[in-house]
Order: structure tokens, then sequence, then C-alpha cells
């Protein structure tokens, strides 16, 4: 029998764990949380059985996830992963205001702490898009990754002003608005700096016809890789995933195939003939980088 007076304290520690805030409430089929003030929430896909690892899938856009993504995330739960999508702030099911490539990364870093506690203890990201940018900071701000997909992601923001402004001058306006004006305010936004920092693998998947995102970027981010001293494999296919024996021209000469390595290295995985778009073939590339990180 416990002594009298220890029962205060344990009646205090009780009442302070019912009473503490939770990190996360169940909302239908996804989790409701916050982070500096802003209420978030993320779809959840959960297997029937013991999971293996956790797949975040981060959307691209200024809108909520797409029916696409949330098929991504149905399937990895058949597989026996836990699918999580994250509603960015400011789309979706989440508050805030959008501010493109900046606290999102916080966001979801926040997120990838509360992994354990819905019964995943290893995680991996695949980002696309403008999301490709928000994964890859947020792997390097939480540390814990075992692997990053940067598909199609853009890293120099200023390069896609100009861009817009040549192609898009209409979409110029809410661009500015979101990622801000000036050089400083855009080089903010990049993800190069956090490549320098990222310990897990990285897969970059880049579309050597991308209007918005031209291939050199997707070179610049191997760089960055290279220069931490990471050995990136490259490899160029085609639409269909066969090996790609033409010549790279303009931009895409900036790759050079090595074909792919040990999966745990990094890769530049380039499609000289595919627009912004994802293919199977790059769904599958994707899908096994991903399965080789999370066993």
């Amino acid at each position: 029998m416990k002594p009298i007076w220890l029962f205060p304290p344990l009646l205090a520690l009780a009442l302070w764990a019912a009473l503490r805030p939770q990190p996360f409430t169940w909302e239908g089929e996804g989790i409701r949380y916050q982070r500096a003030g802003v209420g978030l929430f993320a779809q959840i896909c959960r297997p029937l059985g013991a999971i293996q690892g956790a797949v975040l899938l981060v959307p691209g856009g200024f809108g909520p996830p797409t029916a696409s993504m949330l098929a991504r995330c149905r399937s990895w739960a058949e597989q026996g992963f836990l699918g999580v999508v994250p509603h960015l702030r400011g789309r979706g099911k989440s508050d805030g205001r959008i501010t493109g490539c900046l606290e999102e990364a916080e966001d979801l870093a926040h997120l990838a702490r509360l992994l354990p506690r819905l019964g995943a203890n290893r995680h991996a990201y695949a980002g696309y898009s403008l999301g490709a940018c928000v994964a890859l900071k947020a792997a390097a701000l939480e540390g814990s990754a075992k692997g990053v997909v940067f598909a199609i992601g853009p890293v120099d923001f200023e390069e896609q002003v100009a861009i817009l402004r040549r192609s898009r001058p209409e979409a110029l306006a809410r661009w500015r608005e979101v990622f801000g004006e000036g050089p400083e305010a855009l080089a903010r936004q990049s993800p190069l700096p956090q490549a320098a920092r990222l310990q897990a693998p990285l897969l970059i998947l880049q579309a050597g016809n991308d209007p918005l995102i031209p291939p050199t970027q997707a070179c610049r981010l191997r760089d960055a890789r290279e220069e931490i001293g990471r050995k990136v494999y490259q490899v160029a296919l085609t639409r269909e995933g066969e090996t790609w024996t033409q010549p790279l021209s303009k931009g895409r000469a900036c790759l050079r195939p090595t074909g792919f390595g040990p999966l745990g290295e990094d890769h530049l995985v380039l499609f000289p003939d595919l627009h912004h778009d994802v293919v199977p073939a790059m769904e599958a590339i994707a899908e096994r980088f991903l399965r080789a990180w999370l066993r």
C-alpha cells in the first residue's frame, strides 16, 4: 500500500496529463494539429496490419491536395505503409497564410515529429512541384527522414519569376503575393542551403521540357549535393522508363549520365521529353526508392 502522502502528487500528475494540450486530435480520416498558433490538417491513410513506415506525400500548388495525391495515399496504405498527405497552410483544411516554401517546411517538420505517435517509427518524403521544396527543407530541419523524393521541384525562385514574366505575366501578381519581391526574399524560398545539410539520400526527378522549371535547376541541386561530398548517380529515361539513347541538348546537357547506383545514394533522373508532369515511370522509380529507404 502506497503511503498516504504520495496520493496528492500522483493525483496532480494525473490531472496534468489529462489536461495538457494533446499534440493532435483525430478529425475524420485525418489529424488536426497546431504549430505556432496555426491550425493544420493532414490526411492519414492507415494500413490494416502493422505499419512498415510512413510516406509523407507533399502536394504542390496553392490549392488542396488533388484526387491523385489522395489515391497515392491509399495505395501506400494498401502496401502496409502509413500514407500522410499534409494540407499545407492556407490550403484545403489548414488555416494560415500561404508563404510558399517557408513556414510550410517548419509545419511539415513538426508533423514528421508526430509520426511515432501514429505508430510509424521511420519515414520518408515524396514532394511534388512546390511540395518538393517543402519536403526537402522539412527533412533537413527535422533530421530523421530516411530519404526524400524531389519531383519536378523548383530551387531558383528568381528564375521562376523571370520565366513567368515572359510566359505568364498574368500570374506574376499572385507569385509576388506568395513569395515576396526582390532577390533576398526569393532566395529565402530556395531549398539549396538545406540541401547541403540533408543527411538522408535524395532522389531528384526532373522533366527535360518543363516550361516552369528548367533541368538546369535540378543540376544545381545535384551540384549542391556533390559539393558536400555526396555521390550523385545520373540517369536519362524516356517517358516509358527506358534508357534515353538520343543526345541531350540545351539545358538537358547539364546531366552527366552514369546509370543507376545503390538506392541508398543520391540520384538525378531526367526525363528529357517530359513536360511539367508526373508519369507512371516516374512514380515507379519514386516507389522503388521509397520502399528501399523504409526497409
